[in-house]
């Protein structure tokens, strides 16, 4: 058997690391991708993550591994990297998009570009996403109609937006089995081995045979703060499980909720809008109402 403790924590991400809480100009003016592919390839699930940063770069494949092991993985450094990306195809069933981010904003290479800025070069791209957008970083969803306005232009008809009213923090530990030629001694400590917060998907006993795994942990907390779960006491903290579920129909829902999110005591939430061109309209329709 390999011993019970081959593990050492060897790093933790924060998936904003210089956050505030609106965005700041942008510095570099992005262009965004090429010609509509209007008539180019599909794919399934594309997950593209910001490669100028060191720590996402390390987590993206463990976090692809444990929740979308058939994506395909694209490093982007830049938002018109992010809409070259995506130009490649005309449609993609499922988009994950693993940047930094803030309540309704994205940051990708250091820079922010503002709302408008994303909404056209993503636009340009010409992609439909059919499935699902899925933001794996930080709080983006305190701010619903923000971010459906962003990739509204890039949404089909039935396209959910998906992401966190929390900041995620991860951290990778390594597994040391070197000294193992045998898959079934691997397997059996596989079978006895957990961690809180461990994300899933490690790899299978015979593809660990004589190899270093790193794999990772991962919570979300309402305050940055990079501190171990085990090694504070958090009011705040809580699993990809143990979020609340909400979902956001409609405009009045999406108010709401984010007068919900505004409020002094933000709730750990993952958020699924399933009317994104409803919820990106849902301040316009209010503007509407109260005129003369």
């Amino acid at each position: 058997m390999p011993p019970r403790h081959p593990v050492t924590d060897v790093g933790r991400v924060l998936n904003a690391a210089t956050l505030t809480n609106s965005p700041v100009s942008d510095t570099k003016a992005a262009t965004g991708g090429g010609s509509p592919a209007t008539a180019g390839p599909t794919i399934h699930t594309l997950m593209v993550y910001d490669s100028s940063d060191a720590r996402i770069s390390a987590f993206a494949p463990i976090l692809a591994r444990a929740y979308y092991p058939k994506a395909k993985l694209v490093g982007i450094k830049s938002l018109s990297a992010l809409a070259s990306a995506l130009s490649k195809y005309s449609r993609i069933d499922t988009l994950i998009i693993d940047v930094h981010s803030g309540p309704g904003f994205l940051l990708i290479g250091g820079a922010s570009p503002s709302l408008s800025t994303v909404q056209q070069v993503l636009a340009k791209s010409g992609v439909t996403v059919q499935s699902k957008i899925v933001f794996e970083g930080c709080k983006v969803m305190e701010d619903p109609i923000g971010t459906c306005q962003m990739v509204e232009k890039i949404c089909g008809p039935k396209t959910q937006v998906v992401g966190f009213t929390y900041y995620s923090v991860t951290t990778t530990f390594d597994i040391d089995f070197t000294d193992f030629d045998d898959a079934a001694e691997i397997q059996s400590f596989y079978n006895d081995f957990s961690m809180p917060y461990m994300v899933p998907g490690l790899p299978s006993a015979e593809n660990s045979v004589g190899k270093v795994i790193t794999h990772g942990r991962r919570w979300f907390r309402d305050e940055y703060d990079a501190t171990l779960p085990e090694d504070g006491n958090f009011r705040h903290i809580e699993s990809l499980e143990s979020l609340k579920s909400y979902t956001i129909n409609t405009a009045e829902e999406a108010r709401r909720a984010q007068a919900e999110f505004s409020g002094p005591v933000v709730p750990g939430a993952k958020v699924t809008v399933t009317n994104v061109s409803a919820v990106a309209r849902a301040n316009k329709e209010v503007e509407a109402t109260a005129e003369p």
